[in-house]
């Protein structure tokens, strides 16, 4: 678990972040942190379309069965507060482990744990 921060002005330090995610975002994973312009760029490169989007997300792995290996790129100009960034983040995370939302009840199950697993993260330090 890697965090990078790509943005001028961010409210939370890559450190905190790091903190809140290490330990449940299991994996070779790297989340990086940038701003909407950016995420425009990769959005279009990637994905054909030109606008910015939340949260794009790249599966690296090699053993579908192992664990999850990838890159998460975030728009950090969501928050705050920070649970903005962390459920974006752990929607990535969640893609990474095969998880979708094609169908309503895909997205619906996705988003309780998107939910469930930010609550945790936010129960693991002490809220400032």
């Amino acid at each position: 678990m890697r965090v990078d921060l790509l943005l001028d002005h961010p409210y939370f330090t890559d450190t905190e972040l790091e903190s809140l995610l290490v330990g449940v975002v299991e994996g070779d994973v790297e989340v990086v942190v940038v701003d909407p312009g950016m995420m425009r760029v990769l959005n279009r490169t990637y994905r054909h379309i030109d606008r910015p989007t939340d949260v794009l997300t790249f599966d690296l792995s090699e053993d579908p069965a192992g664990p999850p290996e990838g890159v998460i790129y975030v728009d950090g100009r969501l928050g705050p507060p920070i649970t903005e960034v962390l459920e974006r983040v752990i929607h990535g995370w969640l893609h990474l482990r095969g998880e979708t939302h094609d169908t309503e009840e895909d997205a619906g199950s996705m988003q309780a744990r998107v939910s469930e697993t930010v609550a945790r993260c936010m129960t693991r330090t002490v809220s400032k």
